[in-house]
């Protein structure tokens, strides 16, 4: 009796179902008679001779029937909404899988249009440029000498305004409270360069842009409200170092350039550097309005090759090289988004393929209700809008979804604050970002309805009405489907492949010893004002000195030292060409370095310059090789001592002892009085962990004194030193800016640029495989539901069950095996472009390819085998009536 009653109401609801589609296409055919001039009552006419029987549909006129296309529109619309909530498991799966690629390659395209395509903040951005010297083998210095951006200035008519600058952090004072702020030095013509005028006050003076002129210094917008509490600028000075400095400008709100510069002052306050080797200088240009910068490149890189022939070896400038300002400040960051924004765009194709092959599913189970819209009239393009508008409405709900992940993803970026990705702070998804996500829903909107559309061609239908044997096989509509899931692998595969490279590369990395130890130290870094003046650098050496002692007496304090750079902190690291001697007294000036003639050259030689205490390398675990440290003994007037680094000894003196050679190293501190190097020390990475270590050099801090120092207290409980280190700071010198950090806190932050992208790859690489394993499970599950009659005859006939399993894991497999090699060919092309990111590892790393290759094929067989073993637990009678 249920079983009755079930099939009148079916049988009612269909009958109910026909008539409106029924009523729907007389409609559709009484417009299409009215389109071609037939009059309102033949148009009904000819309706009811082809769909006779309706005879309660209301008599319309002409003007009722002409072609409203926003009406079929919102009609089309409300009958998609309409089917989405008829199928919500469909409809929250597709929506949250389209909604998860649109929102990760919003959020990535929101940081590289922020990053990468906004104009900087200045009037005519286009035309602010950087100028970089150019070496012997090609490659661009970030810094210029003083007197090459003077020939430059000079020399050259393709810009309206030349500046240079250096910016570092540096001691300021405000109401008695010292702090470590950034600082720019800009000369003359900055501001003009920029393009930007103070806010509030006015720009520098002639006589404040001289030598010896009055200090002003111009502070940011940030730091006059917070720092200065937005005061009357004639009431506001700041103490830089030792020198204070009447504020006389504000920047508007922000301009920040150099980025994090929350003050500046005139360059020409100190002396001109005369030295062409000596790069202290970064340099900045506008080109002149109808200059193209092509032209500028040609003019700056002649003048630039002419002074190397006139100087020759006075200068290491080969060449020079214009570069758009944006270009510079994205010079790091650029692959790393390019990347990024690769790897999001194929997690959102890796997503559409995943809602298409959910849509031809869908479409399959559909069949008959589109043959009967084909059947009693409807024609094609009438079918393609209402397929295109199902799924427009499904691609605005995940364009929604994928605007709130957009939203949460771009505060994740910003949170994570990565180093090498400038204007991070700034970027927001705004209208033209909400732009990109609704074009990308639209785009994928129609790449389904298409694809849904030519599904269900009349010739397709009554081929799909035919497909109803239902053998394992399967029927076109299946052989596309397993299309897209080859093609899901394969996508997934390269992501994979990425992301297996990038780990690999940082295991690497941090399997690399880089000369010291990394584990339980804390790292002072200190800053006193810089002074050239005898007495006030002897009284700073000697507070350097109390400093040292009293951190060592601290209980648990195991080892303390000094070093004027600390290993990867985001400080000044000085070097410079020395030069070797015959005894420490050779040179009574400088001129007599600079006469050296040709013949000279196998003297100088080129390291990093480095001013360290004598318990320094005990503290940071470098090891001694040969010879003594620096000892007490060393003092400010004994004779000056050096230790060099083992890279140092074999690149200058292959084959020899440097113990006991004299060096002259000058140049960086102005002090004529040379060194004996007394003993040589194990290389450390600088720079970066990465980086191949370089020739290093080490003086001792009490003979040549320096103004920023960084100081290294070894201990098994380094946090719980902070407080009492502060202190004792505070207390020797309440006046130098203190900051204090862990070197594991150093070391993990020199390797942030790559946990960046390791991290942000890593997880759109997991999506990915999400997505594809849920595409092969949607698959085989359809499958196996689409031939649940054929798995019961097999079963009947005796079939064991372990190989109908194996017959449908391995239909599974197979499409993985197709994906997986497709996917690993396309790999090999595409990971060249990570070269420059990897290290350690090739392109091809075969471990990387293998690890990735299991981790897809056990991903597939989880997949298929839950479907499978699904299936074999269904009883074959029970099988058998399915239909």
């Amino acid at each position: 009796m249920r079983e009755l009653w079930r099939r009148l109401w079916h049988g009612r609801q269909l009958e109910r179902g026909l008539d409106e589609e029924i009523r729907f296409h007389i409609d559709q055919q009484i417009e299409k008679h009215l389109r071609a001039g037939m009059s309102a009552g033949e148009a009904r006419r000819q309706a009811f001779v082809k769909f006779g029987g309706v005879e309660h549909l209301k008599e319309r006129t002409r003007d009722e029937y002409r072609p409203a296309l926003l009406e079929d529109f919102l009609r089309d619309m409300r009958y998609g909404v309409r089917l989405l909530f008829r199928t919500k498991a469909f409809a929250i799966v597709a929506i949250l899988t389209l909604g998860l690629g649109i929102g990760a390659a919003t959020a990535v395209f929101s940081v590289v249009r922020g990053v990468l395509l906004r104009p900087l903040p200045y009037p005519d951005p286009d035309r602010v440029v950087r100028l970089h010297q150019v070496d012997g083998n090609g490659r661009r210095t970030n810094s210029v000498s003083e007197p090459n951006f003077e020939d430059w200035k000079s020399g050259t008519r393709s810009f309206s305004a030349m500046a240079e600058m250096s910016a570092g952090q540096s001691p300021v004072t405000i109401g008695g409270e010292a702090t470590m702020t950034q600082g720019t030095g800009v000369s003359r013509e900055f501001f003009d360069v920029m393009g930007v005028r103070p806010l509030v006050g006015r720009g520098f003076l002639p006589e404040e842009q001289r030598v010896g002129g009055a200090p002003a210094a111009i502070v940011s917008d940030r730091m006059w409200r917070t720092r200065l509490a937005a005061g009357p600028l004639d009431t506001l000075t700041l103490r830089v170092g030792s020198t204070m400095h009447q504020v006389v400008g504000v920047m508007p709100p922000g301009f920040d350039y150099p980025g994090g510069s929350d003050f500046w002052t005139a360059r020409e306050l100190s002396p001109p550097q005369t030295s062409r080797t000596a790069h202290n200088f970064t340099v900045v240009a506008r080109v002149s309005s109808g200059v193209d910068v092509s032209a500028a490149q040609s003019e700056i890189g002649a003048l630039s090759r002419a002074l190397k022939q006139r100087h020759g070896d006075g200068t290491w400038m080969f060449d020079a090289a214009v570069v758009p300002l944006r270009e510079s400040l994205t010079a790091t960051s650029r692959p790393v988004l390019l990347l990024l924004f690769g790897a999001a765009v194929l997690l959102l194709a890796i997503a559409c393929l995943n809602v298409s092959n959910l849509h031809l599913a869908r479409a399959s189970t559909r069949q008959r209700e589109l043959a009967l819209r084909l059947a009693v009239g409807a024609d094609r393009g009438r079918l393609t809008r209402q397929l295109l508008a199902e799924a427009l409405v499904l691609s605005v709900a995940a364009s929604v979804v994928g605007a709130a992940i957009a939203f949460a993803g771009v505060g994740a970026l910003a949170a994570l604050q990565p180093a090498n990705v400038p204007r991070l702070a700034d970027v927001s998804v705004d209208a033209g970002v909400l732009g990109f996500a609704l074009l990308v829903a639209v785009g994928t909107a129609a790449l389904l309805g298409i694809l849904t559309s030519f599904r269900t061609s009349p010739t397709k239908l009554r081929e799909a009405l035919g497909e109803g044997q239902r053998t394992m096989g399967g029927g076109r509509g299946e052989r596309a489907r397993q299309g897209l899931v080859v093609a899901q692998v394969a996508l997934t595969m390269v992501l994979l492949v990425g992301a297996g490279l990038l780990a690999r590369s940082f295991m690497r990395v941090l399997a690399v010893d880089p000369g010291y130890s990394t584990a339980n130290a804390l790292v002072l870094d200190l800053i006193w004002p810089f002074t050239r003046d005898a007495l006030p650098r002897q009284r700073r050496v000697e507070s350097q000195r109390v400093v040292l002692t009293e951190l060592a007496q601290l209980p648990g304090a195991d080892r303390v030292g000094l070093i004027s750079s600390f290993p990867l902190g985001r400080g000044f690291f000085p070097n410079g060409r020395f030069i070797e001697m015959t005894r420490p007294d050779e040179f009574a000036s400088f001129d007599e370095i600079r006469k050296l003639d040709a013949a000279a050259k196998a003297r100088f030689g080129l390291a990093e310059y480095r001013i360290a205490s004598e318990d320094y390398f005990a503290a940071m675990g470098i090891p001694l090789i040969r010879g003594r440290l620096f000892e007490p003994s060393d003092g400010p007037d004994a004779p000056h001592v050096a230790v060099i680094s083992e890279s140092l000894a074999k690149t200058k003196w292959p084959g020899q002892d440097a113990i006991g050679r004299f060096v002259q190293f000058g140049n960086m501190d102005g002090d004529l009085r040379g060194f004996r190097i007394v003993g040589i020390v194990g290389d450390v990475r600088e720079i970066s962990p990465e980086a191949v270590p370089g020739p290093m050099f080490y003086g001792y801090y009490q003979q040549r004194p320096t103004s920023r120092v960084s100081i290294v207290v070894k201990s098994a409980a380094p946090a719980g030193l902070t407080a009492a280190a502060r202190q004792i700071v505070r207390t020797v010198d309440p006046e130098v800016p203190l900051q204090i950090q862990t070197v594991e806190d150093a070391f993990d932050r020199a390797l942030e640029g790559r946990r960046f992208s390791l991290l942000l790859i890593g997880v759109f690489s997991a999506c990915a495989l999400v997505l594809a394993t849920l595409g092969v499970y949607g698959l085989m599950a359809y499958l196996v539901s689409q031939r649940t009659r054929e798995i019961g005859i097999r079963l009947a006939l005796g079939a064991e069950a372990t190989d109908v399993a194996a017959l449908i894991v391995g239909r599974g497999v197979r499409l993985a095996v197709i994906g997986v090699t497709i996917g690993s060919l396309s790999a090999l092309g595409l990971t060249r472009l990570l070269d420059g990111m990897l290290f350690g590892v090739s392109a091809s790393d075969p471990i990387a390819f293998a690890s990735v290759i299991a981790i897809t094929l056990m991903a597939v067989l989880a997949a298929t085998w839950v479907p499978a073993r699904r299936a074999l637990q269904v009883a074959p009678v029970v099988a058998l009536r399915a239909d």
